[in-house]
Formats: structure tokens, sequence, C-alpha cells
């Protein structure tokens, strides 16, 4: 019988990553190449692992990393990451009043296959700590789907603020978009986590949002 989990330790090991993240992002500064490949690795997943393992003593299917329903996450996954990339055009419409292209620096440092790596190196890192671990659990404890996921897409847009304090700084209209499209992303992908029971989905379309704002926001 599976042990009644308690969410006390979820929280504080999310708030012990949220701090480390917020320091790393105050006080260093790396190529993004290495905060996606190599820091936002260690301070996300690493963690969440050993604590999984570790101290919940419990696989890595409970995070989602499974092979179940992989096809069906995944064809789920292009659906809602196609109507995510029309949520960007729209976006980007509204922004400037008309539908005009401006990749960020890193898509012409980088170029489009690299940036797709650094996509998907952010979704599996964000995702897996998000909604493998913490939406996860919270879905477990509560039974409360709408509950879980308002909890852990709140959690998931505050890991952002760092990042808009110290590198961003973005303001008005850009600001309140960049906002309301991480909620709709958190909401979103905790109920195709909750769906799948897989993180195949929501790091699909994390991906395509990830290029969305690359390439339009």
């Amino acid at each position: 019988m599976k042990k009644r989990l308690s969410l006390e330790p979820v929280y504080q090991l999310w708030g012990w990553i949220a701090l480390a993240w917020a320091l790393y992002r105050y006080f260093l500064r790396f190529p993004e190449w290495a905060d996606e490949f190599i820091f936002k690795p260690l301070v996300f997943v690493a963690p969440v692992i050993w604590y999984v393992l570790r101290k919940e003593r419990r696989s890595l299917t409970s995070l989602g990393l499974t092979g179940k329903n992989l096809f069906t996450s995944i064809y789920i996954g292009l659906g809602f990451g196609f109507v995510f990339a029309l949520e960007g055009l729209a976006a980007n419409a509204i922004k400037y009043g008309k539908l005009q292209i401006q990749p960020i620096a890193a898509f012409e440092q980088y170029g489009m296959i690299a940036l797709l790596l650094l996509s998907l190196s952010t979704a599996f890192s964000e995702e897996l700590l998000s909604r493998g671990f913490v939406f996860n659990r919270i879905f477990e404890k509560t039974k409360n789907l709408p509950y879980a996921s308002l909890v852990s897409t709140a959690l998931f847009v505050l890991l952002h603020v760092p990042i808009l304090v110290t590198m961003h700084k973005l303001q008005g209209v850009t600001l309140i978009l960049f906002f309301v499209t991480d909620i709709i992303l958190g909401l979103a992908n905790s109920l195709l986590f909750a769906t799948t029971a897989s993180l195949a989905a929501p790091i699909l379309v994390h991906i395509f949002w990830n290029m969305t704002v690359a390439l339009y926001l």
C-alpha cells in the first residue's frame, strides 16, 4: 500500500530550489546554453530525483518519466503545442498591432536546431519540477485537480520572476502577456499530465511555447 504523502516536504524542496535559482540568476551570468544544459538541470532536476529516490523511495515513473501512453501523449502534445503556437501569434499581434517576427538574440546566435535543443532542455527541467513533481504530488494528496493545477501553476510562474528581474526586465503589455501565457501554459500542462500521467505531452507543448516566444515575442 502506497504511503500517504505529506505536502510540506514538497513545498520545502520547491522553496530551496526557487531560492537557489534566484541567487544563481542574481549573482551569476553564464551563456544561455550553460543555464539550460548545466545549471537548470542541476538546480531543478537533480534535487527532485534525489528526493524521489532517497526520501520517498519511489520510482521515477512517479514523475511521469514513463513510456506508458507515449504515442498518445505525443499526439496530444503536438496538437496542444500547435494551439499554443497560434496563441503566440495572437499575442504577437496584440503586442505590435500586427504580426511581426522579431527573433530573440539566441536565435541569431545559435540557429534553429540549437535553439530547439535549448527549448527541449528547458522544457524537460521545468516540466519535471513543476508538473511531474509539484503538481503530481499535490494532486495525489488532495485529489483536487483545480487546486493542484492552480497552486502548481502559481509556483511555476514564480520560478520565472528571477529572470524578469535580472535579465528581461519586461514591462507594460509584454509583462502582462508573459504572465497570462505562463499561467495558461501551466494550467494546460497540468491538465495534460493529469490525463496522460506522462511528461511527454507537457514537454512538447512547452517546446512549442518556448520556440514561439523565441520567434514571435
